[in-house]
C-alpha cells in the first residue's frame, strides 16, 4: 500500500536558502529513501532557521499537515530537526509519524540518544568557541570580534581610525577639560562621572558618562597631550 510523505527541509542562512546550497542535498536524500520504497510526497515544507532556535513555524505546519493527512513526516538527517532533546521529545509526543531517511530504522529511544549526543556537541561547540575568544583577548587586549579577519596593519589601521575619532570628537575634548582638573586634585573616576552628568554632559553618542568611560577619555587625552578645542 502506498505510504503518503511530508517532507520538512531546513537550512541555517537566508544564503543557504537562497542558493539551494544544503537544499538540495536533504531534498536528494528523502526522494531517494521514499521513491526507493515506492511511496509518495504529498508536500514539502522549508524552514531558514537554526537549529538552536526551536520556533519554527513551518516545522509546526509540517507537523499539523502530516497528521491531519495521515501522512509520515520525513526529514534528511535528526539535526535538520533540532540539536536539543525536549524538542525532540515534544515533537515526539505531538504523536506524528516521522523518519530520518539517513536512519529510517531509528525507534524513539535511539532518537532520544542521538539527540542528546547532538545537544552536548553543540554544548561543547559553544565552550570551545568562549574559550578560544577569551584566550584570543588575553593574548592580544587591543583584539576585538569582528576584526579577527584583518592582518595587523589592518588592525593597526583601524585601532588608529578609532584612536582620531575619539580625539577629535568635540564631546570628548569638551570633557576632558571637566575631568581633568578633578583627576589632578583627587577626585575620583566615579566622582567624575556623576559631576559630568549632574552637569549635562553627554558621552559622543549621547549617553550619561560612566567612570570606565571617564577613566579612558583622561587617559587618552592626558598621553596624547592637551586637548585642543
Amino acid at each position: 500500500m502506498e505510504k503518503l510523505f511530508v517532507t520538512y527541509l531546513r537550512v541555517s542562512t537566508v544564503r543557504q536558502g537562497a542558493s539551494g546550497l544544503g537544499l538540495e542535498a536533504q531534498r536528494a536524500s528523502v526522494l531517494a529513501y521514499i521513491q526507493h520504497n515506492g511511496n509518495r510526497i504529498i508536500r514539502e515544507f522549508i524552514e531558514v532557521e537554526s537549529g538552536r532556535n526551536n520556533n519554527r513555524p513551518e516545522l509546526l505546519k509540517a507537523i499539523e499537515f502530516a497528521k491531519e493527512k495521515d501522512a509520515t513526516l520525513c526529514v534528511a538527517k535528526l539535526d535538520r530537526l533540532s540539536r536539543d532533546v525536549a524538542f525532540t521529545s515534544a515533537l515526539m509526543q505531538s504523536k506524528v509519524k516521522f523518519v530520518c531517511a539517513d536512519m529510517p530504522e531509528a525507534n524513539s529511544l535511539t532518537l532520544h540518544i542521538i539527540s542528546a549526543i547532538a545537544e552536548y556537541e553543540r554544548q561543547l561547540i559553544s565552550e570551545r568557541t568562549k574559550r578560544a575568544l577569551q584566550a584570543k583577548r588575553e593574548r592580544s587586549p587591543l583584539w576585538k570580534a569582528g576584526t579577527n579577519n584583518l592582518n595587523e596593519a589592518g588592525r593597526k589601521k583601524s585601532q588608529k581610525v578609532i584612536h582620531e575619532n575619539a580625539m577629535n570628537n568635540t564631546a570628548n575634548r569638551h570633557a576632558f577639560h571637566f575631568i581633568k582638573p578633578l583627576r589632578d586634585n583627587g577626585r575620583t573616576y566615579e566622582e567624575i562621572a556623576n559631576l559630568l552628568n549632574k552637569e549635562g554632559y553627554k558621552t559622543r553618542t549621547g549617553k550619561h558618562f560612566n567612570k570606565m568611560l571617564v577613566r579612558h577619555i583622561y587617559l587618552k587625552f592626558a598621553n596624547d597631550g592637551p586637548a585642543k578645542d
